[in-house]
């Protein structure tokens, strides 16, 4: 790893005083050769989207497999070597690497080529995995399709710039690993395995992760925190079968109001969770993440007419960026029970049940959220109620990471020069297993480097990714591996005391 190296004062001298020069140019050969190959780069994406990897869903576990051999194949015409599957008890993450930049830093790439569901599909207005790309003029229009955003066109970029140094120059300016899982959208359940059976294979100076994005088309940013997660299921049951309404209606609880009170009181009137120890644990908002939250661009009235909100809402005394960054959420995804199909049915039901997801910021411990909130639910069934808890497969600790680190000065950089406006730090709102895993069994904290848009209807029906962000990521990819290189010659050559003698 590259702080281990040891160089002779004059080398590091002369890498640093060599540093402006090491940053590609738009005449790069290597850029022009990205540049040209964009109708390649597009088939990548519109290949790889046509695969309905699901993680979710068990009927798709061939399509994950398809997916992870797609991109074996596609590592492999980059020029990444010993590429392979690393296989867990369910979906195989996929792994390549290229290790001859001798003494430069060795960067662990992250993405995730499983995709959610594609539900309510009437709402599609072409078929989810039927990838279709419209380029208008210059760099305008978009892919539409599952997954294009999130994350397969993300995950694509990384591959595609290191395919260009290596088809235009033979080499890459530091060492690179690739970790493609496919198991992102469920929790990454079985990532921690993969992480300790594999440390030696996957230990790197620093990671970057190709899931994520950028605040707009304009606006560039570094993410140095991301809430955590849990969710749960809570079923109520008050009789043992469906009943006749009009014979037993208004005589036994209905579960579907049982739950809907007991749902209804899990929140205070003054927007907080009503959950004894829930807080517990919760960091205070520091002056500094307060002025990241003031300094953000972001237009609170625009976007709640954009999302057809009637208005903010949330915990008071909080900002909606504090709200969405820095404060636990307690939210009800999901709630059903009875008769669901078209018409009336009149029953009075046996069951009802809702599912609940958490967010979580530092430093709040899930297993511990997990079992307050358990504790809530045998404590406070309705009347004539029986309040069941299921823990569901989504778990992940947040994560917090410093400043000022190689990777995140290189990010403000290349995404300075790339979007040609100041870069902001800030925190965000959703979750990512791996940033936590990777910090905790690996020992290195990960940098969101991702060129998704809020506007990307990611997880939902109409995903898209524009043309503009998927062109303009890849050559930030390919600035970012050069600039890491240069930041880490920096970094050497100022620590070493001699170097400017």
């Amino acid at each position: 790893m590259w702080p281990a190296v040891t160089f002779t004062s004059i080398a590091i001298a002369l890498l640093g005083s060599l540093v402006i020069y090491l940053r590609p140019t738009s005449d790069d050969p290597l850029l022009k050769l990205a540049s040209d190959n964009s109708h390649k780069y597009d088939n990548d994406l519109l290949e790889l989207a046509k695969i309905a990897s699901i993680s979710s869903l068990p009927e798709h576990s061939t399509d994950i497999e398809e997916a992870a051999k797609w991109l074996v194949k596609r590592l492999r015409d980059a020029g990444l070597e010993d590429v392979k599957l690393l296989h867990t008890k369910a979906q195989p993450a996929v792994y390549g690497q290229w290790l001859h930049a001798s003494g430069a830093p060795t960067v662990l790439i992250y993405g995730h080529y499983d995709v959610q569901p594609v539900d309510p599909l009437e709402l599609w207005t072409t078929p989810p995995f039927e990838p279709t790309v419209q380029r208008e003029g210059k760099g305008q229009g978009s892919f539409t399709g599952r997954g294009v955003s999130d994350d397969k066109g993300g995950l694509l970029q990384p591959i595609q710039a290191a395919e260009a140094y290596l088809k235009a120059k033979n080499a890459l300016p530091v060492n690179v690993k690739f970790l493609l899982e496919g198991q992102e959208e469920i929790g990454s359940p079985n990532l921690a395995e993969i992480l300790e059976e594999h440390k030696d294979l996957l230990s790197a100076d620093m990671a970057l992760s190709a899931d994520g994005g950028q605040i707009n088309e304009k606006q560039a940013g570094v993410v140095l925190g991301l809430r955590g997660g849990i969710a749960f299921e809570v079923e109520a049951q008050t009789v043992g079968q469906d009943l006749h309404s009009g014979l037993k209606g208004g005589s036994v609880q209905n579960p579907i109001h049982a739950l809907a009170q007991f749902v209804a009181e899990l929140h205070a009137p003054n927007g907080s969770v009503a959950v004894d120890g829930f807080y517990k644990g919760v960091r205070e908002i520091t002056a500094e993440d307060r002025a990241d939250a003031a300094a953000f661009p972001f237009d609170e009235e625009a976007e709640m007419q954009s999302l057809g909100a009637l208005g903010p809402h949330g915990e008071e005394g909080f900002t909606t960026l504090e709200r969405r960054w820095l404060r636990p959420t307690l939210e009800v995804v999901g709630i059903y029970g009875g008769f669901l199909g078209a018409g009336i049915k009149t029953i009075v039901p046996a069951r009802a049940t809702a599912k609940i997801s958490c967010r979580l910021v530092p430093d709040q411990d899930p297993d511990n959220v997990m079992s307050v909130l358990m504790r809530h639910v045998e404590t406070h069934a309705p009347p004539q109620t029986r309040l069941t808890f299921t823990p569901l497969p989504f778990r992940a600790n947040p994560y917090i990471m410093p400043r000022d680190t190689v990777a995140n000065r290189a990010a403000a950089k290349v995404l300075q020069e790339m979007f040609g406006s100041p870069v902001f730090f800030y925190r965000e709102g959703w979750t990512i297993p791996f940033f936590d895993l990777f910090a905790s069994h690996l020992g290195i904290q990960p940098v969101s480097f991702g060129f998704g848009l809020p506007t990307d209807n990611v997880h939902s029906p109409n995903e898209r990714f524009r043309v503009s962000m998927y062109d303009k990521g890849r050559e930030a990819w390919i600035r970012m591996l050069q600039e890491i290189a240069n930041q880490a010659a920096e970094t050497a050559s100022s620590a070493e005391p001699n170097a400017t003698q």
